[in-house]
Order: structure tokens, then sequence, then C-alpha cells
């Protein structure tokens, strides 16, 4: 059994499966690294996988740098997918090969995807990740049609970049059926007068969404994060 720093048993896993990222995130420590001689094997993951479960992990989460820049990230879905025990598996992706990939993942065994997301707008988007827009939402339909479901957007909330666009994130993701994720900046391995100059609390946008919420509820297997269903 894992236990969490409070004592209580985790059934939640997060592995890394590259450091490699095809994007240059401002708010990110990954910043765009296109090597790495440091990657495990297929083979090391699904072992560590299987070794997890054997103390109880059931929820699995692909996360990196960049899952997809991985040629054999398939293999990898494959191989935990077929693991006994493993009730819930995803990934976490910015979403430019996510188009390539969706339907070619959910055939491997990946249950639903998680999709960084911090601008609409393509110029805002290109500052901040140094990537285009239109691959990523073009990955996050395909997604929603391949039945990666729930498709969640993790949107970094920053202040004066954008803040502003959180009413449009909103109607995409109605728009589209995937739920919205604000996520404030940390300042873990950040340059601190970026965080300085961006970080804003949620306080604000959470008293927004409580008067415009049809529905809040607390996920206490979430550290109590509240949900709200506008």
């Amino acid at each position: 059994m894992i236990l969490d720093p409070f004592g209580r048993p985790t059934t939640n896993f997060r592995i890394s499966v590259t450091q490699r990222c095809n994007l240059k995130c401002v708010y990110c420590h990954r910043e765009g690294e296109t090597s790495s001689d440091t990657e495990m094997t297929v083979d090391e993951i699904v072992e560590i996988v299987k070794l997890g479960v054997e103390l109880g992990i059931r929820n699995v989460k692909l996360t990196g740098g960049e899952p997809l820049v991985r040629e054999d990230v398939l293999e990898i879905v494959k191989g935990i997918s077929k693991i006994r025990g493993v009730e819930d598996l995803s990934m976490t992706t910015n979403g430019n090969l996510l188009s390539v990939y969706a339907e070619k993942l959910v055939d491997a065994g990946l249950d639903r995807v998680n999709v960084s997301l911090p601008s609409l707008n393509e110029q805002k988007y290109k500052t901040i990740t140094g990537g285009d827009l239109k691959p990523v939402i073009a990955g996050i339909k395909a997604a929603v049609d391949a039945g990666l479901n729930p498709v969640k957007l993790n949107m970094v909330y920053m202040k004066g970049i954008n803040t502003e666009e959180v009413h449009s994130m909103i109607e995409f993701a109605a728009e589209t059926n995937t739920i919205l994720q604000v996520i404030e900046l940390e300042p873990i391995n950040l340059d601190e007068d970026f965080y300085r100059r961006h970080h804003t609390p949620l306080d604000d946008l959470i008293r927004y969404l409580s008067g415009r919420a049809k529905e809040v509820k607390v996920r206490r297997s979430m550290q109590n994060r509240r949900v709200y269903i506008l």
C-alpha cells in the first residue's frame, strides 16, 4: 500500500515517460527539450506500473514532457492497459499530435486525456507555447470524436496574459463537450520575476463561478477540488 503525506492510501499514479517536448511553454520547466538520454524503456515503464498495482494503484496518468513525441507511446499504452488492476489510464498532452494519435490511443487502451490549452487566441497561444493553435483544436475535437472522454482542458491562469479569456474558454468547453480545469500558476522551477508578475490567486474566479454555477461539487479524492457545473 502507498500512503500520501497524510497517511491516506493512494490509488493514483503519475509516470513521466519522457523529458522531451515539442513546445516551449513559458510556465513550464521542460521548455522544448528535444532529446533525452534517460528515458525508460517500454518494459521498464510497464514493470513499474505492475509494482504500483501490487501496492494498490488503480489509476495511471502518463505525463512528460510530451508523451506523444515518443515513437513507442502506443506500445506503452498497450502494455499498461493490459495490466490487471489498472482501472483508469489517462494522459496529459499539449495536443499538437493528438489528431494523429486519438483513435490509435483508444485502440491501444487509453481511456481519456488532459490537453494543455492556455489560450484560444492564435497569436497569444504562440507567444505562450511557441507553437500553433490549430492542430491543438483539431486534436481536441479528434479526441472527443474518438471517445477519449472526458477530455479535460488544462488552462494555467496567468495575470496579464490570459485571465480575460476564461469566459471564452468556458464557452469553448461547452461547445466541444469537454471539461475546463483552471490551474493556478505554481512557482516550482519557475523564474521568480515571471511568477511575481503573472501569478494571481483564483479567489475572484471562484466567486464568479460560485455565483453562476447550477451546482458545485467537491471531489474529496482530488484534494477537495471544486467542480462547477454551469
